[in-house]
């Protein structure tokens, strides 16, 4: 299974991500002696967004802006805690919203009610089917992870098991798309496509469905995030011409995708961060060194915020990659990220001498496999 990384970031105008509203939480504990702080965080254009607010007399208070809808982590904390693990799993999801809404709980953040707030309600209504779902599934995907991987190809129990997991997905899946075309204006809905899309954007899966959706969400701060990535994937399937960029190298010299002319093409999307980008790096060097000869080469463009500077250069070093090193930083409104509609990563897209994406997300024996084709 691939390892990839999910990047919880917009691709549009920093101006939307000015346009904060206000938001006020009021919670309370039955117990009115619990003695701690509730912390909450969520992500925003990449960027880590945390607060804490001590209770007192078994209230607590947050006050703040925010972009859009943000679904956020909260935790309760106790001052005396000595399982600090233990303490920090007393959490729950909660969606922000601009306005008001109260957050109830009897000794415990885990099990807490939210009142009065409108997207809350939607997303228990939203998750009650998939967690039936989920409860079929866990069973059979636990009894199937204990099963050694090389045995999984040949125990026929193992097949069972992923037949049913398989069919578990396609139920899930099939709900996704019933709630999708019966609320066509929940923001739970652009969840519902964000999920059936994957990380990689297979717009096919979810066009018909986006098309469906009520114009005023799809100008939804969060409808913008995913439009965006929509139309980004389109750009760069197969076939179509790759997008033009112009990206500082580390030197700062700003190098174009023209500048490489004549010449097979592997634009590898990665980050300094990014554990799975890392752990394929080596594959890619080893491509580079089979085919740099042949007409081949490599540019790579990491997301490292800009401020990163020097972990990003750091890697480049560490992992012993000689190509073209270009810096996208996530945070910051167009460049090449937003081109390309980089939505996770490890991300590439194989472009040949003529500038056509020929392939894509190429990673392990797969991109060995197609060069072999290319180039033997």
């Amino acid at each position: 299974m691939k390892k990839i990384i999910i990047l919880l970031i917009t691709l549009f105008p920093m101006s939307l991500y000015a346009q904060r509203q206000e938001f006020v939480i009021e919670g309370s504990f039955v117990k009115k002696d619990m003695d701690g702080k509730v912390h909450y965080n969520y992500n925003e254009r990449g960027i880590n967004v945390a607060d804490s607010t001590p209770v007192i007399n078994g209230r607590f208070e947050f006050k703040g802006k925010v972009s859009g809808i943000q679904r956020a982590y909260f935790t309760f904390k106790p001052t005396r805690a000595t399982d600090i693990k233990q303490a920090w799993r007393d959490s729950k999801s909660i969606y922000i919203e601009p306005g008001s809404f109260k957050i109830v709980a009897k000794d415990s953040i885990s099990t807490a009610r939210v009142v009065g707030s409108a997207i809350n309600s939607a997303y228990e209504s939203f998750m009650a089917p998939l967690e039936v779902i989920a409860k079929e599934r866990k069973p059979l995907w636990d009894e199937y992870v204990k099963i050694k991987a090389a045995d999984r190809k040949v125990l026929p129990r193992a097949a069972e098991l992923k037949a049913k997991i398989d069919e578990t997905t396609i139920k899930r899946e099939e709900l996704l798309k019933a709630y999708v075309r019966s609320h066509p204006k929940s923001y739970f809905s652009i969840e519902a496509i964000t999920e059936l899309m994957g990380p990689y954007v297979v717009v096919e899966k979810v066009d018909e469905l986006w098309g469906t959706l009520d114009p005023e969400l799809k100008e939804s701060y969060n409808g913008k995030i995913i439009n965006a990535v929509i139309l980004g994937s389109k750009a760069t399937d197969v076939g179509s011409r790759a997008p033009v960029f112009a990206q500082p190298d580390t030197s700062g010299k700003i190098v174009k995708l023209k500048d490489i002319k004549g010449k097979y093409v592997l634009v590898d999307f990665w980050a300094s961060w990014c554990h799975p980008c890392r752990a394929e790096n080596p594959n890619v060097l080893k491509a580079y060194n089979a085919y740099k000869t042949k007409n081949f080469t490599v540019v790579g463009i990491s997301i490292d915020f800009e401020k990163d500077k020097g972990k990003w250069i750091k890697a480049i070093k560490d992992d012993g990659m000689p190509w073209t090193q270009l810096l996208s930083p996530a945070n910051i409104d167009g460049g090449a990220m937003k081109a390309y509609g980089i939505h996770a990563i490890p991300s590439n897209f194989l472009v040949d001498p003529n500038g056509i994406i020929i392939a894509k997300n190429l990673q392990g024996p797969e991109l060995q496999k197609k060069l072999e084709e290319l180039f033997n």
